[in-house]
C-alpha cells in the first residue's frame, strides 16, 4: 500500500513540476531567471520553515549536513538549467536535462557501489527515446548551452540518488526545508552578484512566483522525498521524467498547443519504460525460479 501511494506521490510531483512550464513562460518576460529562482526558493524556504517549527527539536547535525548537500546539488541543477537555456532552445534543453534518466544508473553505481539491473538500463534507454520523440525536432548540432544543460542533467541524477538515500533515514519535512532554504540562500547571493535588482513586479508576476514556490517547489519536493522513501531509485527517475509529458499536456490544454503523432508515440514509450522498470525487475515467483534453475 505504501509503495502504491509513493508511486502516486511521484507522479503527482512530476505533474506539478510540469505545470511550471505554463507559468514560467509569462513570468520570465518580466523577471530575470536568476532572480526568479531566488524569489521562488526563498519564499518556499520560509513556508517550509514555518511548517517545520514543531519538528525542529528532531534536527540533528547529520540531518543538517544532508539537507545542505541536497540543497547545493538542487540549486546547481537549476542554475545550469537557467544558464544553459540562454544558449539553446527550450526543447533541446528539456530533452538534454531529461536524459538524466539514462545517466541515473551510472550515477547510482558510482555513489552506491551497486551495479544497476538490466531492466533499469533498458527502461532508461526506452524513456530517453520517448523523450526524444516528444521534445526533439530537427537537430542543429551541439552548442555551449547543450553542454551546460548536460551538467544540469548530471546534478538532477545526483539529486535523485542522494534523496533516495537520505529520505529513508531522515525526516522528509526537515530535509525539504533545509534543501529549499539552502537553494534560496545560494539563489539570493547569485542574483545579487550576477543580476541588477529587478524592477517593480505586477500582481500577476507576484502570483506566479507564489504559485511556483508553493505548488512547484514545496509540494512536489515533499511528495518526491516521501515517494523516494518507498520506491527504488530507478523507478523514481523514470516517473519523475514524466514532468515533460505533463508539461506538454498542460500546454495543449491551457495554451492551446496542438499535439502531434510524435508526442503520442513518445508518451507511450515513456509509459512502457515505467512498466519495464516495475515489472521486469521484480523477483521471479518461486515456481518459475525453480524451473529456471533446472
Amino acid at each position: 500500500m505504501k509503495k502504491t501511494t509513493a508511486i502516486f506521490a511521484l507522479f503527482l510531483a512530476a505533474f506539478t513540476w510540469g505545470s511550471a512550464f505554463c507559468v514560467l513562460k509569462d513570468t520570465l518576460e518580466n523577471v530575470s531567471p536568476i532572480w526568479l529562482l531566488a524569489f521562488r526558493f526563498l519564499l518556499a524556504g520560509i513556508i517550509m520553515t514555518l511548517v517545520c517549527i514543531p519538528r525542529m527539536k528532531k534536527m540533528s547535525i547529520r540531518t543538517l549536513k544532508r539537507g545542505i548537500i541536497m540543497g547545493i546539488v538542487l540549486y546547481f541543477e537549476f542554475l545550469f538549467f537557467t544558464v544553459g537555456l540562454q544558449y539553446t532552445t527550450s526543447s533541446k534543453s528539456s530533452f538534454i536535462i531529461g536524459s538524466y534518466v539514462a545517466i541515473l544508473p551510472l550515477i547510482y553505481w558510482v555513489i552506491r557501489g551497486k551495479k544497476p539491473q538490466r531492466a533499469d538500463i533498458l527502461a532508461a534507454l526506452v524513456c530517453i527515446v520517448g523523450l526524444g520523440f516528444i521534445l526533439l525536432g530537427s537537430f542543429d548540432g551541439v552548442n555551449k548551452g547543450d553542454l551546460i544543460s548536460l551538467l544540469s542533467a548530471v546534478c538532477y541524477a545526483i539529486h535523485i540518488v542522494v534523496t533516495g538515500i537520505f529520505a529513508r533515514e531522515e525526516d522528509g519535512f526537515l530535509l525539504n526545508m533545509l534543501q529549499i532554504g539552502t537553494g534560496g540562500i545560494l539563489g539570493l547571493v547569485a542574483a545579487m552578484i550576477l543580476e541588477p535588482h529587478p524592477a517593480a513586479m505586477s500582481g500577476m508576476n507576484i502570483g506566479s512566483i507564489a504559485y511556483l514556490a508553493v505548488f512547484c517547489t514545496v509540494v512536489p519536493y515533499l511528495l518526491s522525498v516521501f515517494g523516494q522513501k518507498y520506491v527504488k531509485t530507478s523507478t523514481s527517475g523514470v516517473i519523475l521524467s514524466f514532468e515533460s509529458v505533463f508539461g506538454c499536456i498542460l500546454s495543449i490544454l491551457i495554451l492551446g498547443e496542438c499535439p502531434g503523432v510524435r508526442f503520442v508515440i513518445g508518451a507511450m514509450l515513456m509509459m512502457c519504460s515505467f512498466l519495464i522498470v516495475e515489472k521486469i525487475s521484480l523477483p521471479l515467483p518461486k515456481r518459475v525460479a525453480v524451473k529456471a534453475e533446472k
